[in-house]
């Protein structure tokens, strides 16, 4: 009978086994549990945003990050403005573009146009006053364009906030895989221990035989004849 007691030196050489094993099994579900998150995140960059919201992701990463640095020189933005000019006094405001404002304008495949030169193409929508409508280079501090992205491009939501719904699946995965793959590694090794899983002789009744064969009619090999009945 193997020996649990902790105090044992079988006993301790079996807690540290199953140490590993535990370990090993928390790196795996680990590794299942990061895929599950970045596949959501793909998923939701993919198909969760709108145009604006994708195009600009990166800078607004930049931004994100930056905006907590003590830096005072401007960063670049590329940002898709219109030029608006007021009545009274004519003078131009340049104004940045929503996703509620513009729409892409596709090919015949459903790719958005795209020019090397241009960038992406998107038209206004009809009723919004604008005199220049493009993509412009734009030098701003990471503190002041932060908050423009993401009150006007995401919806008042931080860079963490847009994919908290994709990091869920991370502690559920670990906290059902884990236990279920620590009962099953107990349930085979009780079994090992009590024989089970050892493939030696065994004792089998005709159904069990049977089933161990399965279509295979050679048995154990051994020739077998059925004695003819004298008939009297």
């Amino acid at each position: 009978m193997a020996s649990r007691n902790a105090f044992t030196e079988e006993g301790r050489t079996r807690f540290r086994n199953f140490q590993r094993r535990i370990r090993t099994y928390l790196l795996l579900w680990l590794v299942i549990a990061v895929g599950a998150t970045v596949g959501g995140i793909y998923l939701k960059t993919r198909y969760g945003f709108r145009p604006l919201q994708r195009l600009y992701l990166k800078q607004y990463l930049k931004a994100s990050i930056k905006s907590f640095l003590p830096l005072k020189k401007p960063s670049k933005y590329t940002l898709l403005v219109r030029v608006v000019i007021e009545p009274a006094s004519g003078t131009e405001h340049v104004l940045g573009c929503t996703d509620d404002q513009v729409t892409p304008i596709r090919d015949e495949t459903g790719r958005v146009k795209f020019d090397p030169k241009l960038g992406p193409f998107f038209s206004l929508h009809e009723g919004i006053p604008h005199r220049f409508f493009y993509w412009r280079v734009v030098w701003q501090t990471d503190k002041q364009m932060y908050p423009w992205l993401k009150d006007q491009i995401y919806e008042g939501r931080s860079l963490l906030g847009l994919y908290a719904i994709c990091f869920l699946p991370l502690p559920v995965i670990i906290a059902v895989g884990l236990p279920i793959s620590i009962k099953l590694d107990l349930r085979m090794n009780s079994e090992y221990e009590a024989g089970d899983l050892l493939r030696g002789v065994r004792v089998l009744n005709p159904l069990e035989y049977a089933g161990e064969i399965g279509q295979r009619e050679t048995g154990i090999g051994l020739p077998v004849f059925i004695p003819k009945r004298i008939e009297r």
